[in-house]
């Protein structure tokens, strides 16, 4: 990448689409984490505790890994 092109890259506007979609990523991956966490505390609490409702909390902690690999998808998919 020569110096023109660097220079171009910076008047065009593309650093905000750049930063954008870097934060994107980032932060779609953070809340990947963050449901991996809560999915390993909801497993943790259905050794301590016996409930009747694990079926849903199973659910729900699944769901919120699937969206986050969705957003993940979607923020490296945009832009």
């Amino acid at each position: 990448m020569n110096i023109d092109q660097l220079l171009q890259f910076f008047a065009t506007g593309n650093l905000f689409a750049f930063f954008f979609k870097s934060f994107a990523i980032l932060f779609a991956f953070l809340y990947l984490v963050y449901a991996i966490i809560v999915a390993k505390q909801t497993q943790i609490l259905d050794k301590t505790l016996d409930a009747g409702a694990n079926g849903f909390l199973f659910v729900v902690s699944f769901t919120q890994i699937l969206f986050g690999l969705l957003l993940i998808v979607l923020a490296v998919l945009i832009l």
